[in-house]
């Protein structure tokens, strides 16, 4: 496999991760804070204080 169809699967696993761990918060109100890492970025699913569930992506 070349170097930018794995880039693409890991971009692709990492997508998925996100929206099962959406899933996750959904099905567990409990659930504060989840982290997904991606190469030079981090995205960061978190709840407010009414228990929305908010998105955030960071460079790191």
């Amino acid at each position: 496999m070349n170097k930018r169809q794995k880039k693409k699967q890991a971009y692709k696993q990492y997508m998925r991760d996100i929206f099962e761990g959406y899933e996750q918060m959904l099905e567990d109100p409990k659930l504060p804070e989840l982290k997904f890492p991606y190469l030079n970025e981090i995205t960061i699913l978190s709840r407010d204080s009414d228990g929305k569930i908010h998105f955030t992506t960071k460079e790191v």
